[in-house]
């Protein structure tokens, strides 16, 4: 394995560099060497491709994708209005009073 393989391994698990040496209880520097070009443990190689796996067989099997939903109708966009807040104010008031007077 070298650096851009194991990029590519933490990249396909959503793994930071910290994150992989929280989990293998080394410090970041020495991953960190690692993603430089240090050589790379063959351990480290079996132990990302069993993870890789063991990541593709829970979304397989244990959360499966959600399935697509259909896409709902568009909804109309309300009505511009056509009169302003006071002109239908004085409209309600003159329908209501039956006076023209408003």
């Amino acid at each position: 394995m070298d650096k851009d393989e194991l990029r590519q391994a933490l990249d396909s698990l959503g793994w930071k560099q910290s994150e992989l040496a929280r989990k293998l209880g080394m410090t970041t520097s020495t991953v960190s060497r690692w993603a430089t070009g240090e050589p790379i443990p063959v351990w480290l190689a079996e132990y990302l491709r069993v993870m890789q796996e063991l990541d593709r067989l829970h979304r397989v099997y244990v959360k499966p994708p959600k399935p697509v939903k259909e896409a709902a109708p568009p909804v109309e966009p309300p009505a511009p209005r056509t009169e302003t807040r006071a002109a239908a104010m004085a409209r309600t008031l003159k329908e209501t009073s039956g006076s023209d007077d408003v």
